[in-house]
Parts: structure tokens; sequence; C-alpha cells
């Protein structure tokens, strides 16, 4: 048995939408992880999974040319503009800063082990001013606290009564199966994540374009762990002086499906699968 902190309608503005630098979606998985432990450590107590729920998302851009171009972000001087890119007396030009941000509506809901103390009254206040992806949390529900609840129904029936839409996240690792063609990895990832190319011409989709269909819909990739890359050791000028070590992010394969009619509650937990690489995995 196990009771859920159930946090509704999250509003988040220009979280973090470039989960890995060659890729442009949601949030990854990483963010909704740290957000869960700072809120674990402002609790005193330790969760045993997030369930993440997606409502909807916004990306401020436009479409060039047929190919979508994130808003962005210009930077300011910093002194007697030595940082601009451009020395031209007269036209000096500012850096861009590569970046893609989302809109972002969501609900978590975290699952505590049954007999622990906890303090719902404290998360709405803690929640004030705190980020979400990199991105400020404008507005929320109020928090719920459902003690010893051992169906995970009554989590979802509560949920559905705050939006329409939601779709529950799921690990999909088991489609990253290695091919008769894929040289590598990312052939899979790409191979399964590809669409339906529709012919100009037609309004059928070709005999072609069907032998890359994905199997199922809304799959993406995302970061769902890092792997560290450098030997852990004390470095200067690290926060808290603590051991520091470089790292790469871990891509795998999500799916965003209808919660309640196509799936349940699926909870994301970290894993340490060997040294040095941090993995989160979700399971109903």
């Amino acid at each position: 048995m196990s009771h859920y902190v159930v946090i509704p309608r999250l509003e988040v503005k220009n979280a973090n939408a470039q989960p890995a630098w060659w890729m442009i979606g949601p949030p990854p998985i990483t963010a909704y992880m740290g957000f869960a432990h700072a809120l674990e450590r402002h609790l005193g107590v330790r969760h045993n999974g997030i369930a993440i729920i997606h409502h909807d998302a916004q990306f401020p851009g436009e479409f060039v040319s047929g190919t979508f171009r994130p808003a962005q972000f210009k930077a300011a001087s910093f002194i007697n503009e030595e940082d601009y890119n451009s020395h031209n007396p007269g036209s000096p030009i500012l850096s861009s800063q590569p970046t893609a941000r989302c809109h972002l509506d969501c609900s978590l809901v975290l699952r505590f082990d049954e007999g622990l103390s906890l303090d719902s009254a404290s998360i709405a206040p803690w929640l004030r001013g705190r980020r979400l992806a990199g991105g400020d949390i404008l507005r929320h529900g109020d928090p719920v606290l459902l003690p010893y609840e051992s169906d995970p129904e009554k989590v979802i029936r509560a949920l559905k009564q705050t939006r329409r839409l939601l779709w529950s996240i799921l690990d999909r690792k088991d489609l990253m199966v290695k091919g008769e063609n894929d040289k590598d990895p990312l052939d899979t990832l790409l191979r399964v994540t590809r669409r339906f190319k529709h012919d100009s011409g037609k309004k059928s989709v070709s005999e072609e374009s069907q032998k890359f269909s994905s199997p199922e819909p809304w799959l993406m990739p995302t970061t769902v762990g890092y792997a560290e890359i450098s030997e852990r050791k004390n470095r200067r000028q690290v926060r808290g002086n603590l051991p520091h070590a470089y790292a790469e992010p871990l891509v795998g394969l999500v799916q965003y499906k209808t919660l309640g009619r196509d799936t349940g509650l699926h909870f994301w937990r970290w894993s340490r699968p060997m040294p040095g690489v941090y993995l989160a995995l979700a399971h109903p």
C-alpha cells in the first residue's frame, strides 16, 4: 500500500524544450526527477516514484520554409561591448543564444511508502517561486494528499476532475531493438520514431512510406539519465564543494498515452545500472 501527493495543473512558462543539444521536445524526464528530489528534500521524506501527467505544451517560434525555428533570446552586453561578436564601429551585433523553450501544462503524482508523515499544507507555499525544467511556475492547483490509498484508480479519478486531456509518459525501452539495417542505437531510435511521409500528389500514404511508419503513436526521444565521462573529484567553483564529474545525457524512448483509457500511472525512479550511470526507469 502507498499514499500519493498529487500536484495538479502546474502551468510553467519558458521551460527547457531542448532535452539534448540535438533535439527539441517537451522537458526531459531528468527535469521532473530533479523537481521531485527538491520536493522530497523539502518534505523530509523520500518518494517512491513520480508519475508525469502531460496536458499541453506550446513551443514559441515560427516555421521558415517548412522548418520550425524556435524563438531565441538576445544576449545583453557584458562590459564595454567586449562580448559582442562584431567589433565594427557603429554596428555591434549581440550574440545569439541557441535555445528552445516551451510553455507547459502538466500534473505530477509522487508516491510515498506507507507510514510516512507528510504535511501537504507546506507544499503550496514551497511551490511559489519554484522552477520546473528551468521554467517559472505561474500557477498551480491545490496539492492533494491521498493517504494510504492502495488503488491508483482513485488518483486517476482525481486528476480527471482537473483536466480533460491527460497523457501518461511511459518508458518504451522495449522498442529499442536493433533492426536488420540498423548500424547503431541511433539508427534504431530514428527508425522507431519515424512518421508517415505523405505523397503531395496523393491523398493516401504511399506504399514506400508505410515501410517506415512508427509502430505506435506519440513516441519521442528524451533524456532519461546521465553517464559520467570524467573522473569524479573536487574542482574549483563547484556548488557546495562537492565532488564533480562531467557527464553526457542518456537519450531514451518514451511514449505519451491517454491516461485511464490506454494506460494507468507509470512511476519513474532513479536506478544505477553501473558505476557513474544514473538512469530513470518507469513502472506501473
